[in-house]
């Protein structure tokens, strides 16, 4: 059998790749741009990974009157 040259198909969802605005943005930014093409649990993911791999910086994170607060990010240069 030969396994030098077999190619895997590979499973499941395909990846997508997000394209990071310009100048500062947030999660919530950045879903209303891919118009529900992933999902926010997906965007967070990505932002988080991009920030760990240092190609996204967190800048500063507002803090609202009430919920939660917002993180706000922007591309490494």
């Amino acid at each position: 059998m030969n396994t030098e040259n077999t190619k895997q198909k590979k499973l499941g969802r395909p990846v997508f790749k997000v394209n990071w605005p310009e100048g500062s943005f947030s999660a919530k930014d950045v879903y209303k741009a891919l118009d529900g093409k992933l999902s926010h649990v997906s965007v967070k993911l990505k932002i988080n990974k991009a920030v760990e791999e240092g190609s996204l910086q967190k800048v500063e994170t507002l803090k609202q009157a009430t919920g939660r607060p917002v993180s706000i990010y922007k591309k490494r240069v």
